[in-house]
């Protein structure tokens, strides 16, 4: 029977929730961080559902992990700034950073394109760019493509990918505890930061076939930045056995963490001084006349990780620590404040 009353939903954030509410049975606590084979008879096949990066089913005893995102024209891209090359290898990245969040191996990928009859159509056009961009992909991540469905649309592209992944102990969103350490595993604002130059430039830039131009800045400075907005290749986070709880930083680092705290019932303490950001994001955006700091909490797409744990880890960044409640930071000047609350969020931005 369908719900009569009028919905009054605030934002991509809040109509989640009320998905979640409104369809999710009765599942499992995940809160401890991490998912284990241990009394295996007791868990149900579904072990994480909506909420987390990816959803976890427990099949024949292996942890199966779930995520697709989509990508929308004019939403998510826009074709008078990015090659077909870029969106391809782009929409399997954005996926295989999901899979990695929850400590798992990328395998295979359903593909769903909705595409105008007339580009379709085109011998020189979207098609063949992005199947080159989206093979390009699945090779370095060893993905296999195994199906999906291909439609027409009546307005712009749409596009689709659904990864499946395997992991040992998926980590969850939902396990920091006071007392852990915050870190991310990179810079930060380094893809917020090519957009804006993307957007200087106003037009595509084949990096993908070694294009180099050297205005507005030297080719050395864009180059990094371009190419972590429009062909990010995510890695594996290593050196995270401990971690408590993780999620990829996709939206924001400001907005990520406030979930990643909000699933664990936690608040935060953030650094400004300990915010990764490369010197080829800081001598562009002094260029761009750019905030770096609000590049590193705002910018979103930078598809590091983000995660807590007890213990140190090399080779990643510590930017704070978790707290029993609210969300603090702490500027250059030892100055304490509310931690902004900002990052991309649809229907809001």
């Amino acid at each position: 029977m369908s719900n009569q009353n009028p919905l009054r939903i605030d934002g991509e954030l809040a109509l989640i929730e009320h998905i979640r509410q409104r369809f999710t049975r009765k599942q499992p606590d995940g809160r401890g961080g991490r998912l284990s084979d241990g009394g295996r008879q007791e868990l149900p096949i579904l072990m994480v559902g909506i909420g987390d990066d990816a959803a976890v089913l427990r099949v024949g005893g292996k942890h199966v992990l779930l995520t697709t995102d989509a990508m929308a024209e004019g939403v998510h891209f826009d074709m008078a700034f990015v090659t077909p090359f870029q969106v391809g290898h782009k929409l399997v990245s954005v996926n295989v950073s999901d899979i990695y969040a929850m400590a798992g191996r990328p395998a295979y990928m359903l593909l769903t394109m909705s595409i105008p009859a007339a580009r379709m159509a085109e011998t020189d056009g979207f098609i063949a760019g992005f199947f080159d961009g989206v093979e390009s992909a699945l090779e370095t991540y060893a993905v296999e493509l195994i199906g999906g469905d291909i439609t027409s649309s009546g307005g712009g592209i749409n596009l689709s990918a659904t990864l499946i992944g395997f992991a040992q102990s998926p980590a969850l969103r939902s396990g920091a505890v006071v007392g852990d350490r915050i870190y991310v595993t990179g810079n930060l604002g380094d893809s917020a930061c090519g957009l804006h130059l993307l957007r200087r430039i106003n037009r595509p830039v084949a990096i993908e076939q070694t294009e180099t131009i050297n205005t507005p800045l030297a080719w050395h400075v864009m180059e990094p930045l371009l190419r972590r907005h429009l062909m990010p290749v995510v890695s594996a986070p290593v050196g995270t056995e401990r971690v408590n709880a993780m999620m990829d930083i996709s939206d924001g680092l400001s907005i990520d963490l406030r979930r990643l705290c909000e699933h664990s019932g936690v608040g935060a303490r953030v650094y400004e001084a300990n915010l990764p950001q490369s010197p080829a994001m800081t001598e562009a955006a002094a260029f761009l006349e750019l905030n770096p700091t609000m590049l590193a909490l705002c910018g979103g797409e930078d598809y590091q990780y983000l995660f807590t744990s007890p213990e140190s880890v090399p080779g990643c960044r510590c930017i704070g620590e978790i707290t029993e409640s609210g969300f603090v930071f702490i500027d250059t000047y030892k100055k304490e404040r509310e931690l902004i609350r900002c990052g991309y969020e649809h229907f809001k931005n």
